[in-house]
């Protein structure tokens, strides 16, 4: 028995029924505007009561199933065929498009009916001049792109993520294949061999493209395609323009585009069709333009190239043309099955149909000819490689869908390898016949492949079709598109590009209008070569900026109170450091610039009281340096201290890993190279700091001596760099003050047998010197009274990231490390006479760090929170020196030398 629903759950049953999602379907069927899959659509709803017997709800429920299967037939059936017009307007449109492009791909002065009018006799421009191998040139071209785009359209449902991609073959090619055809032509004639080896050159070339389309997507490379210059691929887009538009003018006149041709009485009239119907479509873009001129209507131009057939018979009719008049005066194409007259079979099948495989014979092919055709190849696949960087992502935004380039170079890669391997020309996804697609409602793998199957049809069909096709359509749209490059090329890209670049454009589209393809890729090269050293030398300064080191603060903080006297004297102390920063790459191109900046920012200081000492080269931001501007930086060092009279030079190269170039730059720079902080430190000979690392070290005394602040010398890090030269700085004035710095450690007379009272007096003096001297040390006794003893070893963990603030200590003996959780390991160490958590205890935060023990064994001093707070409500005073310690180390992270440049030093401890 059906167990009655009741008025509630009818209603909450029906509030889950998507009443918009209903609505957007019956729109959907009815403009074919928005896609959805059958699987989403929701069940019809039956509301059953408790009135009926159990055979009679058997009954009920068998018919309801038969009504749901029924209603899901109808649902298919209604989704295939509101997606008919999508599906039939692109098979339009690859027939209207592979109709101009298909009698374009052999040079237009190899020809068929040599001898049949006045035409013949001009010379072509282009030097190809004969008969064509086979009856029906213009059919096998045609049949050549629907192979193509069948193969495409294949691949690309099959293999791409898109739910709606349409395949075409790349007419933008079209200059290439007549540059292959010129080198054949000049090899072996006009002969059946010269025929084939261009389709073999044609299918070679498709195989090439697939390759490297397959290679990039496999191995995950699709980002190089990014890499090639922008105004290289521009200018090559104009000068294709321009190449399309002349081939617009030959495939109207069936004649080679000369000055005599173009004037000629015959070829004018055709000209003026062709130019009327371009002139009425521009005014109609110009008209439709909405305010921020982008098109109104983005099916206005293949409406208006589909609509031209039908105007042009119109004319015909209304002007009571002579119809042998219209097809001897050239209007028309000539019969493209035969041109010799015959049928040649029937109208699906005739003895050309195979043309484009039977002409192949490997025996006669001219492997010189392939040879000489390599730089042409290298050329093809370049340029076919800019349309998928260009057609993905937009379609992709378009549509509202997440590409995959590295999936899509893949799809491409078969496409373009079975279509080589079948003598086939290249292919890719077209992006403004995908959008039309997508637009019109196409969607699926079926209707993908249902336009595949119809422009297979095509392919035995549409020569004949083409036959009743006037020349002006085909010529309209050739110029068309013609122009439209030409202007995206040269005009539209104007104000977009620097003058050096811009000129770049104009040169490489005048050089493919006058020499062709492979003159206008090694101009492109040039372009890109010579563009990129003028920026260089022209808008990127190597010198990023110069300052001397007097609001800069190391990270060697806790300096004897004379020593810290020493490097704030406006004299004597960090005044007389000089930090240059230089940035981006030094090549060859920029050491002159270079070094005439260095010698005016010297020069300016040379004399003064400012004149320095040291000088500080950071490489930090340097991306590359080439052998020629290696060389003249270590030639750099002599120059600064000859001429200069710089005491000490040191180069920061940024990196553990050395300078980035392959010149050994470090040995040339400096016999003596400084490493980053945490690996120059030397061990403590109490602590044995170190010690079980394998690395042989000499004790701190041992190691100040052999300091010789002069010279040149390389540092791993500008921070280390400052620690160097400020302790030349303090070298100079007064030597005994380093022994009070070494290691970070101000109390050197500490040991690991100390007594107690040697601990507390190093204790005072570290809680004195982080005070700047600026307590009593009555008070810095009081605080140090209500600290206790600690003593952790090496591996031991003083607290976590995220726990609870609840102790300032003061390290006296040892070496802690603090590591930022989550954050690639970035890390800090800590060195005795410093003090970490005086943050957390004075704003009562959690820790913002992890610390642990580095040293065989670690001494520190805590304060808990409970004494602090203690000492707040009965000796505030005291208590002010924590304060006073935690805003010491704030002023000291701000101003520290990192901050500078692009690294990261300010950790919370």
């Amino acid at each position: 028995m059906a167990t009655p629903i009741s008025g509630s759950a009818r209603s909450s049953s029906f509030l889950k029924y998507n009443v918009a999602g209903t609505m957007d379907r019956v729109r959907s069927n009815m403009v074919g505007g928005r896609k959805y899959s059958i699987d989403e659509a929701e069940e019809p709803y039956t509301w059953n009561y408790n009135t009926t017997t159990d055979s009679q709800e058997d009954d009920e429920t068998t018919q309801s199933k038969a009504y749901q299967n029924k209603g899901r037939v109808w649902r298919g059936l209604s989704k295939a065929a509101s997606q008919v017009p999508a599906i039939v307007l692109i098979a339009l449109f690859h027939l209207m498009i592979g109709i101009p492009f298909g009698v374009s791909y052999f040079p237009i002065g190899w020809r068929n009916d040599m001898g049949s009018s006045d035409e013949d006799t001009v010379e072509a421009e282009d030097g190809v001049k004969g008969p064509f191998p086979l009856p029906g040139k213009e059919a096998l071209g045609i049949r050549m792109f629907l192979f193509s785009t069948v193969v495409g359209q294949v691949a690309f449902t099959l293999k791409s993520k898109f739910h709606n991609p349409i395949g075409l073959q790349m007419v933008e090619n079209v200059p290439f294949c007549h540059a292959l055809s010129h080198i054949v032509v000049s090899r072996q004639g006009y002969g059946r061999e010269s025929l084939s080896t261009l389709m073999v050159m044609f299918g070679l070339a498709s195989v090439i493209v697939g390759v490297v389309f397959f290679l990039l997507g496999k191995f995950r490379l699709g980002r190089l395609v990014y890499y090639f210059p922008t105004h290289v691929l521009v200018g090559c887009i104009g000068g294709i323009g321009l190449y399309i538009g002349k081939t617009a003018i030959e495939v109207t006149m069936n004649a080679p585009m000369t000055l005599s041709s173009i004037s000629s009485s015959r070829n004018l009239p055709l000209l003026g069709v062709v130019i009327l119907f371009e002139v009425i479509l521009r005014c109609l873009e110009q008209v439709t333009k909405r305010t921020d001129g982008t098109p109104k209507y983005a099916l206005l131009s293949p409406i208006y190239f589909c609509s031209i057939t039908p105007v042009f018979y119109m004319a015909l009719l209304l002007f009571r043309v002579d119809w042998d008049h219209v097809m001897e005066a050239g209007y028309f194409f000539p019969s493209l099955q035969d041109d010799n007259g015959s049928d040649g079979g029937s109208i699906i099948w005739n003895e050309h149909l195979l043309d484009m495989w039977r002409i192949i014979d490997f025996s006669v092919v001219s492997w010189q000819a392939i040879i000489d055709s390599i730089p042409t190849l290298v050329a093809l696949v370049l340029f076919s490689l800019i349309h998928v960087p260009i057609n993905i992502p937009a379609f992709a935004l378009s549509t509202n869908t997440e590409a995959e380039m590295n999936t899509e170079l893949v799809a491409h890669g078969y496409s373009n390898m079975i279509a080589g391997c079948l003598g086939g020309l290249q292919n890719y996804m077209a992006y403004t016949q995908s959008v039309l697609y997508d637009r019109s409602g196409g969607m699926g793998k079926s209707s993908g492949l249902t336009v595949a199957a119809i422009t297979a049809l095509l392919f035995f069909i549409g020569p004949t079709i083409a036959s009743y096709i006037p020349r002006c359509m085909a010529g309209t749209l050739l110029l068309h598109v013609g122009i439209d490059l030409f202007l995206e090329g040269v005009y539209d890209s104007y104000g977009k590009f620097d003058n050096l670049e811009y000129s770049g454009i104009w040169l490489i589209t005048i050089v493919m209008t006058l020499y062709g393809m492979d003159a206008a890729m090694i101009a492109g090269i040039i372009t890109a070569i010579s563009t990129f050293v003028a920026q260089n030398m022209t808008y990127v300064n190597p010198v990023r900026g110069s300052m001397s080191a007097s609001t800069l603060r190391s990270s060697q903080l806790n300096r004897h109170i004379k020593a810290r006297e020493i490097l704030d004297d406006p004299y004597i102390g960090r005044s007389r450091i000089l930090v240059i920063q230089l940035q981006g790459h030094l090549f060859f191109g920029n050491m002159a610039h270079l070094t005439e900046s260095i010698h005016q920012i010297m020069s300016k200081k040379l004399g003064t009281m400012a004149e320095p000492m040291c000088v500080i080269l950071d490489f930090s931001l340097v991306l590359g340096i080439d052998s020629s501007a290696a060389q003249t930086m270590s030639k750099l060092k002599n120059v600064m201290q000859k001429q200069f009279n710089v005491q000490l030079s040191i180069f920061v190269s940024g990196s553990d890993e050395g300078f980035p170039c392959a010149f050994d730059l470090s040995k040339e720079l400096s016999a003596t190279i400084i490493p980053d902080r945490k690996d120059s430190i030397p061990p403590d000979e109490t602590t044995e700091l170190l010690a079980n690392e394998g690395i042989t070290r000499v004790s701190s005394q041992t190691f100040m001596e052999s300091l010789a602040f002069s010279g040149s010398h390389v540092c791993d890090s500008l921070d280390m760099a400052l620690v160097y030269a400020e302790n030349a700085l303090i070298d100079s004035e007064d030597p005994s003050l380093l022994e009070y710095d070494e290691s970070g450690n101000q109390f050197s007379g500490l040991r690991k047998d100390s007594s107690p009272s040697e601990e507390r007096e190093a204790a005072l003096h570290h809680i004195e010197n982080l005070c700047l001297g600026n307590v009593d040390k009555n008070n810095a006794e009081m605080l140090f009274s209500r600290f206790e003893r600690q003593v952790y070893t090496r591996g031991e963990c003083l607290w976590k990231q995220g726990s609870p603030s609840d102790s300032f200590k003061l390290l006296v003996r040892g070496s802690l490390e603090a590591v930022l959780e989550n954050e690639a390991g970035t890390s800090e160490t800590i060195l005795s006479g410093n003090s970490i958590g005086e943050l957390g205890l004075v704003e009562g935060v959690t820790r913002m760090s992890s610390v642990h023990c580095t040293s065989q064994e670690a001494i520190l001093y805590s304060l808990s929170r409970d004494a602090y707070e203690d000492l707040i409500r009965s000796s505030p005073h005291v208590a002010r020196i924590v304060d006073l310690i935690c805003v010491r180390y704030l002023s000291a992270r701000v101003q520290h030398v990192s901050n500078r440049i692009f690294e990261t030093r300010c950790l919370p401890i």
